[in-house]
């Protein structure tokens, strides 16, 4: 037996004499030790090198003594050279970041680009060809993969290809003359200005709407041919539940609900000669030790001891990034996920992994996956044959349950045996949402890359429009912004596609700019920025809206508001249990007070290098794929509340945190319902304590009760959008010393390496209120 996790001494004192004596199953050769916080004797101040120096604990054999230095980014000045040079490393997956992107100069003029209409109707004509052929009356089209991925690879991109909608959310409904796409409020604004004149919008949770559902089930029945009074969908692209519940609702209507094992939209791409684009390296990678902090086989062993429990003899799993993360293995099928493609079926005495063989490309990943018990490696595409034929190894014929992700498609939840009870709990979800020590001070230390570049970027933009008054687009602004992120080690990419929005475009929830359509940024509206990193240490997702010279009161308003449902998150002390569903509720209230409100959530899990939306938990108003388990200490989530004018502007403020154990005393004289200003590192004489020691986070509650978050975003809000009347005197207090803390952490990097255009504005930025 393998230690649970690798978090405390007593865990690498097993591990370490495990090491020596079972090499075999032990990946590294000898002993390891978590990596430590900077000597305390060395002040970041005197030496800021030393400050993003880790090392591992010295151990007898110097072999294995090894240093990370976290930023070695050249010293350079911030002068236009440090614009012009791009610093190239080897990033290898996510990276949508070229050299040619780096922009020298910016332009002093460019115009709005608008595309000509994306025409479906050729690609309408083709699948409508296919359905008479199969005698299909309705056809769904739905946005994921067959592992119900978020995003997708260009060749399960069929919506999009179908509708002109990219949209990451929605459906698309087609009848043999009608089309409907079916999205929520994020993308109303998006979908209208994309899809052509074939296609009619379902709005989605608007009063009065129908579903697509009822929309789709209602045409059918009306068909007057019976051979065409069906409703198809590719059964592997739709959830079990989602399938059942829409073969429910056909059957209510006399409608037959036809499963596919084959998708039409396939068929009309093959058709068009359509090729999508395929990664430039598609290699999987092992994340190591050092960022993972925890072994696979420890990873493995704790869902055994989970199915053990249950009396489940496998564990299918379909959900790519719980393969990455219980492998501890890295790929790059999917933009902005280091995913690979795959599944694998975890039993108590083997694993079947499927996936492409070709992709392992080193000995390093081949002896890896060799030194993991009982794996069997297949063909990606042998799973559906494969999946029939399930069975428990003769020792475990009284186990009769098969657990399968809580996503699981319908497909595979039929070509699993009927003798077996299938059940649905994404186990390895709830493991990976709680971090361990390694991964927390993983995150902290992407935080803190993402909040420096963040940083320098808001400088270097405020610089162009306001004092060289140059004219910069959202593409060149994107561009920018992972240019700063892609100075530091480490960086493989970002975690999502940027969104860079000025004025109205800002009212788009989900708006990204594109060289097809984007707008010159206008210093005199808002300017949103919400973006992340894939970092080997951890994931990010910040978002920050700006204004460079006189907001009008609504936008001072609006963003006030939100700022303050963003605190009432961020300084809640809660009673363990709590419901996520009332925490997303205190967001939302200094906005409901006014009669305001916005259509996403709150807050979502994220990863540690895997995807940037997670869960199992998160802050919304309603259970979803992300939030449906409480928080825990170790739950890293963001906090995102937002309120978007239509075509006027937008205005949101993220920032991740995570839940920590709270001292009884803290919540005194206070109830749960009641927001409370938590001291987020308020000493930050020490930056070194202030960032780097994550031992001072206590993740592990046994008998604590409340809970409370810490705040790990270290990118200051905009001063000249508060209307500091509108928060709270407490509210106020937080702000002042978030600024500071702020200022002490980032001031002494932007020092360092010289950058005397970012230390004015972060020192501008962080006055107090």
């Amino acid at each position: 037996m393998v230690p649970r996790r690798i978090d405390s001494d007593e865990d690498l004192s097993f591990y370490n004499e495990k090491a020596a004596t079972d090499t075999d199953n032990f990946i590294g050769g000898g002993p390891i030790r978590l990596i430590d916080s900077p000597e305390k004797s060395i002040s970041c101040f005197h030496s800021i090198k030393s400050f993003f120096q880790f090392r591992l604990q010295d151990t007898k054999d110097t072999k294995y003594e090894k240093l990370v230095d976290i930023f070695d980014t050249p010293d350079v000045s911030d002068s236009e050279a440090a614009d012009s040079e791009f610093i190239e490393e080897k990033r290898t997956i996510c990276s949508t970041f070229s050299a040619e992107n780096v922009l020298a100069s910016i332009p002093t003029t460019k115009l709005d680009v608008v595309t000509d209409s994306f025409d479906s109707s050729l690609r309408l004509t083709q699948l409508r060809k296919l359905m008479k052929y199969y005698k299909i009356g309705v056809y769904i089209i739905p946005s994921e993969d067959e592992h119900q991925s978020e995003y997708t690879s260009p060749k399960d991109q069929r919506r999009a290809f179908i509708s002109g909608f990219t949209g990451s959310a929605g459906i698309a409904v087609v009848t043999l003359d009608e089309a409907v796409l079916s999205t929520d409020g994020r993308y109303f604004l998006q979908a209208a200005r994309q899809l052509d004149d074939n296609w009619d919008l379902l709005k989605q949770g608007v009063k009065g709407e129908p579903t697509w559902q009822e929309w789709a089930i209602n045409r059918a029945s009306c068909i007057r041919d019976s051979k065409f009074r069906s409703v198809a969908i590719d059964s592997r692209l739709i959830s079990h539940g989602e399938g059942l519940n829409l073969k429910e609702k056909c059957f209510a209507l006399n409608v037959e609900f036809t499963p596919l094992m084959h998708n039409l939209v396939d068929k009309v791409m093959k058709h068009e000669s359509f090729v999508p684009k395929k990664p430039d390296d598609d290699h999987i990678f092992i994340h190591e030790l050092r960022y993972s902090g925890e072994h696979a086989l420890s990873k493995i062993e704790r869902v055994r001891e989970f199915m053990r429990e249950q009396s489940s003899f496998a564990l299918v799993v379909s959900q790519l990034e719980e393969i990455a993360w219980l492998l501890n293995l890295r790929g790059n099928d999917i933009s902005f996920n280091p995913v690979f493609f795959s599944y694998c079926i975890v039993q108590l005495d083997r694993i079947d992994l499927y996936f492409d063989k070709s992709k392992v490309r080193s000995f390093e990943v081949s002896n890896y996956l060799l030194s993991i018990p009982g794996l069997h490696i297949h063909s990606y595409n042998t799973f559906w044959n494969d999946l029939p034929s399930l069975q428990p190894a003769s020792f475990f014929k009284d186990y009769t349950n098969v657990y399968v992700s809580n996503n699981a498609s319908y497909a595979l939840y039929t070509e699993i045996p009927s003798i077996y009870t299938v059940k649905s709990r994404s186990i390895i979800t709830e493991f990976k949402g709680i971090k361990n020590a390694t991964e927390i001070r993983g995150n902290k230390l992407a935080q803190l890359k993402d909040s420096i570049a963040l940083i320098r970027f808001f400088a270097w933009l405020e610089e162009k429009l306001i004092v060289k008054g140059h004219k910069v687009d959202e593409l060149q602004a994107a561009s920018k912004a992972e240019y700063f992120r892609s100075l530091f080690p480490n960086y493989k990419g970002l975690s999502f596609e940027t969104i860079a929005a000025t004025g109205a475009n800002a009212s788009v929830v989900h708006y990204e700019p594109t060289p097809e359509q984007f707008s010159v940024i206008d210093p005199n509206a808002v300017f949103l920025l919400d973006s992340g990193a894939q970092f080997l240490e951890g994931t990010t997702d910040i978002t920050r809206t700006v204004h460079f010279s006189e907001p009008s009161d609504d936008e001072v308003e609006a963003y006030s508001l939100v700022l303050k449902g963003h605190l009432n998150v961020a300084m809640l002390i809660f009673q363990r249990g709590t419901s996520s569903y009332y925490i997303d509720s205190l967001a939302r209230k200094p906005l409901g007070e006014r009669g305001l409100n916005y259509s996403h959530g709150t807050g979502h899990g994220i990863d540690t290098f895997i995807c940037v939306h997670s869960g199992p938990c998160g802050l919304s108003p309603s259970t979803t794929s992300y939030n449906y388990k409480p928080l825990e200490p170790g739950n890293f989530i963001s906090d995102e509340p937002g309120y978007y004018k239509d075509n006027e502007f937008g205005i949101r403020i993220e920032s991740d945190i995570m839940v920590v154990s709270k001292d009884k005393n803290e919540h005194s004289q206070t109830q749960t319902h009641a927001c409370q200003a938590v001291d987020v590192d308020a000493d930050v004489a020490n930056a070194v304590d202030a960032v780097a020691d994550a031992d001072a986070v206590d993740v592990v509650v046994e008998d604590e009760e409340w809970l409370g978050f810490e705040y790990f975003t270290l990118v200051p809000f905009c001063l000249n959008l508060i209307d500091k009347s509108i928060l709270d005197d407490d509210q106020v207090e937080w702000v002042n010393s978030f600024h500071a803390r702020v200022r002490h952490t980032v001031l002494p990097y932007l020092q360092q390496i010289k950058d005397e255009r970012a230390i004015a504005w972060l020192i501008k930025e962080t006055r107090a209120l």
